[in-house]
Parts: structure tokens; C-alpha cells; sequence
């Protein structure tokens, strides 16, 4: 649940991103089948969103653990985006097939060599403005959330393949071979989470500000492992 509730927040907000540039399309059927599209993708968001906000107020997962599905999904979000001075996008846009994410806002003529990256500095900074807010439930004596920085763990662009921690800084392929698998899930991952998982208290219920356990339960303490 973690892990899909992790990428409906992150990728499918990809989606959202590419589906409303395609909205601008001056090919008017593509243009007006992005309106149920993005209907559809808004449920999504809210999936992974709420279900986050409602993980975090439960308090049992681990934010250490949390943090490390921002890891995984984050970078592969960026990636979506596609290819630095991508010509297809510039294409894409003088053809009027697509427009940009915030197109009405914007105005004026863009820098058509830097549309993939203009979209995705716009993305992240949605992704980063979610994660403060989501920190908001996270208690003060435990680690908060954070996006990792665009150059880690990327696939795509100027960055593929290169060595970065979360925090951007540079490291020798040797030193990342050891670092990336302490900052993404791992198998001790997935048995503390089962084990948290077991009762129903790992999840705030839904519509509900705070857990409320039932008739003759007890609420449990955080788990150890943040």
C-alpha cells in the first residue's frame, strides 16, 4: 500500500502534468478528450495524496521508510518528462500538438529548447510545496520528508547514470553502488512494514481527523525503526 500510494501521488502526477499540456493542443478532438482524462486522473492524485496524509497521522510506519519510496518513485517521475533540449518537444509545441503545463499562465514565447525542463522544474516544485504539507502531520522529533534532488538516481537527461546522494552531492560509482541500496526499500523494509501492517491502525480511517481504535483496542506506539 505504501508503494502504490507513493507512486499514484508522484507518477500519476506525471500524468497529470502531460495530460493538461496536451489539453492545449490545437487539434481540437485531442485537445477535448483531455477534460474526462484529467477527471479521472485527479482521482488518482487524491488516492495517493489522502492516503499518505492518513499513513502519516497514524504515526506507526516509519518515516525513514516512507522517505525511501520518495526515493524510488520520485526520480522515475522526473524521468517522465523526458530528454534535456529535447527537439520533439519543440517540435511538438510549434506544431501546436502540445502546450505548456501552465500555458495560460506563462505567456510570451517560451524557450522551446527547454520545454521538458521547464514542465519538470514546474512539477517539482508542486511535488515539493505536497511534501511540506504532508511534513505538517509528522510529529517534531522525527525526520521529515524530503524530495530528493533532481540530479539522483535519474535515467533520462544530462544526470543519466551519474552518481548523486538525495542531497545532489557527487559520489564515485564505488561509494553510489554502496549508497543507493541504504536510500531505497529494501527486504527489512518489507518485513517491518508486514508487520506494521498486520492491524488495521498502520492507516488513519477514512474522513476522520484522528484514530479513533475500536471497542477494547489499543492504540499502538510509533514504530521503532524511525
Amino acid at each position: 500500500w505504501l508503494d502504490f500510494f507513493t507512486y499514484t501521488q508522484f507518477v500519476d502526477r506525471d500524468g497529470k502534468f502531460q495530460l493538461t499540456m496536451l489539453s492545449y493542443s490545437g487539434f481540437l478532438p485531442l485537445a477535448q478528450s483531455m477534460i474526462p482524462m484529467l477527471k479521472e486522473e485527479s482521482f488518482h492524485l487524491g488516492t495517493g495524496n489522502n492516503g499518505l496524509m492518513r499513513i502519516l497521522k497514524a504515526g506507526l510506519i516509519p518515516t525513514s521508510i516512507i522517505q525511501k519510496y520518495f526515493n524510488k518513485w520520485l526520480p522515475t517521475s522526473f524521468d517522465l518528462f523526458g530528454t534535456d533540449h529535447s527537439s520533439s518537444a519543440h517540435w511538438a509545441y510549434v506544431w501546436g500538438l502540445k502546450g505548456r503545463y501552465n500555458e495560460r499562465a506563462a505567456g510570451g514565447d517560451p524557450n522551446k529548447e527547454g520545454l521538458n525542463e521547464a514542465a519538470r522544474e514546474l512539477y517539482h516544485q508542486e511535488v515539493e510545496k505536497l511534501t511540506d504539507l504532508l511534513n505538517k502531520s509528522i510529529p517534531e522529533d522525527r525526520p521529515k520528508l524530503k524530495v530528493p534532488d533532481l540530479k539522483f538516481n535519474r535515467q533520462i537527461g544530462q544526470h543519466a547514470g551519474k552518481h548523486f546522494t538525495l542531497d545532489g552531492e557527487p559520489l564515485t560509482a564505488e561509494e553510489y553502488e554502496k549508497y543507493l541500496p541504504t536510500v531505497m526499500p529494501s527486504a527489512e523494509d518489507d518485513r517491518v512494514l508486514a508487520s506494521i501492517m498486520k492491524e488495521k491502525d498502520w492507516i488513519l480511517p477514512k474522513k476522520e481527523e484522528e484514530f479513533v481504535p475500536s471497542e477494547g483496542a489499543t492504540p499502538r506506539s510509533p514504530a521503532k525503526y524511525i
